[in-house]
């Protein structure tokens, strides 16, 4: 078989790894607190959330159920990262080998893609942590600062002790880490949905311009669900992260993801241009 059909062949796999890892994500319990902005999906309420108001949901013993879930959806994605943009950057590595140099550019976004993820990951990680175990509660609140809204006192020098700069500058101004943590949290979701978005609008342009101008060419047809899902994820960033349009993001994202698999079909199946004469890549 030849490399490029091996890489088809792996997108395929990959596939089959992301949809089993989406199944595991199981259903979230119901949420203690109405989700902010519009959402319906908790995991896209946290990942979109711009203030510490918008974390009611996960606050306390009522969120407590939630957490676990959260934690849960943490577990599995650190391997989700691997098979969604594994089947992607495997898509783009059999392309650049049948001879498209443009799809390369690909390989990288999407290998790019999950270290975005990861760190994103490890940001949620540290949120649920500090709600969880708050620094600044009964125990640690000086009692003469009760009323103080600035309680770096009540951090202990432990806490600093690996913090960035960026947190401890902010421990002077809040009794907690949450809404800086929020900060790079929203920077770090909004790379890789960057990232994806870069790499949508690329997978649609590389098949719209792959197949012969026709209306009927599958692999014009194939271009569309990616574009779709750029423009969804654009539009979710104009409207500065509004719950309905993300919702409706996630759902352009299904038939976005499933066109890798579809296309890695074709391709396998296809004939390389000139193998009859030069020989199969």
């Amino acid at each position: 078989m030849t490399p490029s059909r091996w890489a088809f062949g792996l997108c395929i796999l990959f596939a089959l790894a992301t949809t089993l890892l989406t199944l595991a994500f199981g259903t979230p319990p119901e949420p203690a607190v109405p989700l902010h902005s519009g959402f319906s999906t908790p995991i896209l309420a946290l990942e979109f959330a711009t203030q510490v108001a918008h974390l009611d949901f996960l606050q306390g013993e009522a969120g407590a159920e939630m957490r676990d879930y959260i934690r849960h959806v943490q577990f599995i994605d650190v391997f989700f990262p691997i098979a969604y943009a594994g089947m992607a950057a495997c898509l783009f590595l059999g392309m650049a080998m049948r001879g498209n140099i443009f799809a390369v550019l690909g390989v990288g976004l999407a290998v790019a893609t999950i270290v975005a993820d990861w760190q994103e990951n490890a940001t949620i990680d540290d949120i649920l942590d500090e709600v969880e175990n708050p620094h600044c509660n009964a125990q640690t609140v000086p009692d003469d600062q009760a009323g103080d809204p600035v309680l770096r006192d009540c951090l202990s020098d432990e806490v600093f002790e690996n913090a960035p700069p960026a947190l401890e500058l902010a421990s002077f101004v809040f009794d907690s880490f949450l809404p800086i943590r929020i900060e790079f949290l929203r920077e770090d979701t909004w790379i890789k949905w960057a990232l994806m978005a870069t790499y949508a609008v690329l997978l649609s342009a590389l098949l719209w311009f792959s197949g012969r101008p026709v209306w009927h060419e599958w692999r014009r047809w194939l271009a569309v669900p990616p574009a779709l899902a750029a423009f969804a994820i654009c539009l979710t960033w104009l409207t500065g992260s509004n719950g309905h349009v993300a919702e409706i993001m996630s759902i352009l994202l299904i038939p976005f993801m499933l066109t890798f698999p579809a296309a890695a079909v074709m391709y396998f199946l296809a004939k390389p241009k000139g193998s009859r004469k030069k020989g199969t890549r």
